[in-house]
């Protein structure tokens, strides 16, 4: 059971959601989301609330007035704007943006009935999950899937998979209709879900590369304390005491000088890391912020309740972000494919080429290469900044917006394809220390033992032969935590 209280929600914590765990509302969230609507209420009867008392986009000058549909806009305004198109995504996905929305309806700055988080609790430890489809958001809230969400809520729209709709709520006031789909909870749950699957799997390859580098004889000078000491940042002098750590003992080097995809694995993966924790700050802030539009702050029994009209709605860091960690594991790519290219070089590894059997023409890992290539590409091709891209919409009213939904989804694609990556490279790895007769034991770090005896897991047979299975097992394992 994960609570919920709008003041702190850690991302593990959502990824359980997402994997299925239940939830509840704290005391304290309900208590502040009934005082944030009291002071809604009493703000719209002296003065214009967008999205309250007018229409919403290009009709934000359109006045609601009692008896021209007021008390049914806000069914309107949902039935409106849940169109979505595409495919569907993925249960774990919108069970995590459910997750990411009620923390920040908890934080209570956006006036919404309790009642409605009351249900949307409902609703996820029912495990009815809404379907929300890929196209709709643009980086300016996510209004679409969050639109579809409230239906099926109402039990108007069936749920993911089919199977019988039904209510979680009877009937949605005007004045909850913006303040629930005023977020950009997918685009932020996507960017979650997508960093901590990063956080296991860069480390993984950290241990992958280890392995690269001991089966290939690397020089661990590369690593040492003065060359951490010199780092021009905190996070490579850190990669490159890890990595002192990984692979020291392991060996005499081969040159004095090693090729860049093992010289600087420091630079590699500490400006991934880097990139990571920055996204991982700005998540941890963004899963907890009442930042809905309005905004309603101050307070009814001071008399300084009011509504701010802003546009921090925009996800304009969290596209920037995402981003920079996307150019970061790009830029990684080249070293990976290198790694692998050697591995499979007898001048590198002492072993016939492509790690074969034997030296009879035998094509061993060769097509395990190209399998690689084909992740980096797609890797690459979403490391184009989405940030650089722009609409205007509704009538000019929204003349910019910052597409982090769709570097959000660019990320997810971006895991899949790197986790393909570090497992053809742990395959071939493990396959030349095997064939060098060097045994997991031999070395002293936990992490790197760990990763060898799972690589040893995978099937021993040297011989030509379909690999798929290879590939699909190891690409589990750099997945998990070892």
């Amino acid at each position: 059971m994960i609570e919920i209280d709008g003041r702190n929600l850690a991302l593990p914590d959502i990824v359980a959601v997402a994997d299925g765990a239940s939830v509840s509302l704290a005391a304290g969230a309900l208590a502040r989301m009934a005082a944030s609507q009291e002071s809604a209420v009493a703000t719209s009867m002296r003065r214009p609330v967008y999205g309250r008392s007018t229409g919403v986009g290009a009709n934000r000058t359109v006045e609601l007035s009692k008896g021209d549909g007021t008390d049914t806009h806000g069914l309107q305004l949902l039935r409106s704007h849940a169109v979505d198109a595409g495919r569907p995504l993925e249960r774990r996905t919108v069970r995590a943006m459910l997750a990411v929305r009620l923390s920040q309806l908890a934080a209570g700055a956006s006036g919404i009935n309790p009642a409605i988080a009351v249900a949307l609790v409902e609703l996820i430890n029912s495990d009815v999950v809404p379907e929300v489809r890929e196209f709709g958001g643009i980086g300016t809230a996510d209004l679409q899937a969050l639109s579809g969400t409230a239906l099926t809520m109402l039990g108007e729209r069936e749920p993911l998979g089919g199977g019988r709709a039904r209510n979680f709520v009877e009937g949605w006031a005007t004045a909850d209709a913006l303040p629930f789909i005023s977020s950009s909870a997918l685009t932020i749950a996507q960017a979650v879900l997508a960093h901590e699957e990063l956080s296991q799997l860069l480390d993984n390859a950290a241990s992958v590369a280890g392995l690269s580098f001991i089966a290939m004889s690397g020089n661990v000078e590369a690593f040492s304390p003065a060359v951490a000491a010199a780092a021009d940042t905190p996070a490579v002098a850190a990669a490159a005491n890890d990595f002192h750590g990984l692979v020291e003992g392991s060996g005499q080097p081969a040159r004095i000088q090693d090729p860049y995809c093992l010289r600087t694995l420091p630079q590699i993966f500490g400006s991934q890391i880097e990139e990571l924790n920055a996204l991982g700050t700005l998540l941890r802030r963004l899963v907890t912020a009442g930042n809905e539009n309005p905004l309603v702050h101050g307070s009814l029994s001071e008399g300084s309740n009011d509504v701010a009209h802003h546009g921090l709605f925009q996800m304009t860091n969290l596209a920037r972000r995402v981003d920079s960690l996307q150019l970061a594991i790009g830029a990684a790519c080249a070293t990976h494919l290198r790694r692998i290219d050697l591995l499979c070089d007898p001048n590198y590894t002492g072993l016939h080429p492509f790690l074969a059997r034997d030296g009879a023409g035998q094509s061993g890992v060769m097509m395990l290469e190209y399998v690689a290539a084909a992740a980096v590409g797609r890797i690459r091709a979403n490391a184009q900044p989405a940030s650089l891209q722009t609409v205007v919409l509704s009538l000019g009213a929204e003349e910019d917006a910052s597409f982090a939904s769709v570097a959000a989804a660019q990320l997810q694609s971006t895991v899949q394809a790197l986790a393909t990556v570090t497992a053809v490279e742990l395959v071939c790895a493990a396959r030349a220390l095997r064939l060098q007769g060097r045994r997991p034991e031999e070395f002293a770090s936990h992490r790197l033992r760990s990763m060898m005896t799972a690589g040893y897991g995978l099937p021993a047979d040297a011989a030509d032969r379909d690999l798929r299975g290879d590939v699909e097992q190891a690409t589990r394992m750099v997945l998990l935590e070892h």
